[in-house]
């Protein structure tokens, strides 16, 4: 789980935060409390992008969002594996 950025402003149900990288849209969005959203778009410049979290009905995001990154999938043995005959 890493830091997503703080709440820079609310719309309703869904609140605008500031994020040092872009996320994958549909990611789940987490407080300390526990899950409040996910991700429904991101836009804006590279080093400063801007996450639209869509809020779960009647949760709070409190001022900190946190996301799960999908992990990277490894090739594993990757160059070094030999072909097999």
């Amino acid at each position: 789980m890493v830091v997503l950025g703080g709440v820079v402003r609310s719309f309703g149900d869904s609140v605008l935060v500031v994020s040092r990288e872009p996320v994958p849209i549909g990611a789940k969005v987490y407080s300390e409390k526990g899950e409040v959203g996910h991700v429904s778009d991101v836009f804006g410049p590279k080093d400063e992008v801007y996450v639209l979290v869509r809020l779960e009905p009647g949760r709070e995001p409190g001022r900190r969002l946190y996301v799960v990154l999908p992990s990277r999938k490894r090739d594993v043995g990757g160059a070094s594996r030999k072909a097999r005959s």
